[in-house]
């Protein structure tokens, strides 16, 4: 049994995040991508590819700052700590979505490869989620931070899902962190295809996207924005209660000249805004029930649970990264290898043939990852995973079921806990603010 063999069957799970990385971060392919992309940064002694294979290692949390990364560095780093903070800081914002896109795609023709079983969220449509993201405020450590009391917002970003294949197809970054969400959605529009079913929070409900969306002939269900003009051409459907025990009704209005849906949900129980109704826009057809695309419209929340993910288990927001073309650099590769993480476990669905990635714990798989791959990292060598560069998808594919044959799930199994129970707080007590935990211990016993 060879070295990698031995590794693969003994660390699988970082195996084979380490052989997706080598699949996707070949540094030939992403030189050629920054040389394509990069407007006003150009190659002299640090190459983009290098930047990210350090950048990379702080995100998966293998090192804590690029700093570290920097140290370890096996021979001599081509250059300075300065130089390498300064091609940080100036990589250009569609240089990291086109990375974003690129990966995504390989990642793609991989699970194509695996045969994954892909059920759309609606029959018949390709649906596609959109959101923002906010990046957390960095540290200040740039001049102009200095004698400011306000938080530091490095960017921000439009994300989206194609929620089949569990997978963050695209992003829009921006560098300036009060820009208003609303400002990126020309940037979004020529990545539309007709056919399309594209599900967002009421912010992006405008009268110009939804007409630029139907300009590209795809379907849209939002939920209304309350600036949105619109004029009601029939009356209210008699209303239905679906298994949840919300009522819910629907007319045709006009926006723009164009006729949809309001479908109108009455909740059982107030958002966090303090709505008690839910109002959706929608141009689907209506051989598609109103509850229907209620409950749809509720897998939006799959696109912030992967922001939750993102920010979990994974280094997405490195504070330290001041500038913002730093800070957007070190999301979007955080994007990628959320990605890597949803190509590993769709391996383990084929693998299983079931669906066994949703009871899987992302904690213990996180943890998992960014334990061993540090030590998978100092076992092997560069050159021992140059193999499956060389390979095609289908051959990556086979290699990956391979040694996710070697995964024990139990050791990965979420634990299942009842329903906690609300419990009484007890008021404090200013005159005797502590309490020894061993004199109580006593008492218990003493009455026992």
């Amino acid at each position: 049994m060879s070295n990698i063999d031995l590794i693969c069957k003994k660390m699988p799970l970082s195996s084979m995040t380490r052989g997706i990385l080598e699949r996707c971060f070949a540094a030939e392919r992403l030189d050629a991508l920054f040389a394509q992309h990069a407007q006003q940064q150009y190659t002299r002694n640090l190459l983009f590819s290098t930047t990210c294979h350090l950048l990379l290692q702080v995100v998966l949390q293998v090192k804590p700052s690029v700093y570290a990364a920097n140290q370890t560095w096996e021979g001599d780093f081509p250059v300075s700590k300065t130089a390498l903070y300064d091609k940080l800081n100036k990589v250009e914002p569609a240089v990291a979505a086109a990375l974003v896109r690129m990966l995504t795609q390989d990642m793609i023709e991989i699970q194509d490869a695996l045969d994954i079983v892909r059920p759309s969220l609606l029959p018949g449509f390709d649906v596609r989620i959109l959101d923002g993201n906010c990046l957390a405020a960095s540290e200040k450590r740039l001049a102009v931070h200095r004698q400011l009391g306000s938080a530091a917002l490095p960017g921000k970003s439009l994300v989206v899902m194609d929620p089949a294949r569990k997978m963050l197809v695209d992003v829009f970054p921006c560098e300036d962190g009060h820009a208003q969400e609303r400002s990126l959605l020309d940037q979004v529009i020529p990545t539309v295809i007709a056919g399309q079913l594209w599900l967002a929070d009421r912010n992006f409900c405008t009268l110009g996207f939804l007409g630029k969306m139907a300009e590209r002939d795809a379907k849209v269900l939002f939920r209304r924005h309350g600036g949105l003009p619109l004029r009601e051409t029939s009356g209210w459907s008699k209303e239905s209660t679906n298994s949840e025990g919300q009522r819910m009704s629907e007319c045709q209005v006009d926006v723009g000249g164009r006729t949809y849906r309001l479908i109108r949900v009455q909740l059982t129980q107030a958002t966090r805004g303090g709505d008690k109704t839910l109002d959706l826009i929608c141009d689907v057809a209506d051989t598609v029930s109103a509850e229907t695309l209620a409950a749809l419209y509720r897998k939006r929340w799959r696109l912030e649970t992967a922001f939750q993910h993102l920010e979990k288990h994974l280094k997405s927001e490195i504070n330290p990264l001041a500038y913002p073309r730093a800070a957007l650099f070190g999301f979007c590769l955080a994007l990628v290898a959320y990605n890597i993480y949803e190509l590993a476990l769709s391996t383990l669905d084929v693998v299983h043939q079931a669906p066994v990635s949703e009871r899987l714990s992302t904690y213990y798989i996180g943890h998992e990852i960014a334990t061993t791959l540090t030590a998978l990292v100092l076992l092997t060598s560069e050159e021992d995973w140059h193999f499956i560069a060389a390979y095609s998808a289908a051959e990556f594919a086979h290699w990956l079921h391979g040694v996710a044959q070697n995964i024990q799930l139990k050791k990965y199994q979420k634990s299942v806990r009842g329903v906690k129970k609300a419990q009484k707080k007890t008021p404090h007590d200013p005159q005797h603010p502590h309490v020894s935990t061993h004199r109580l211990l006593n008492a218990e016993k003493n009455k026992s």
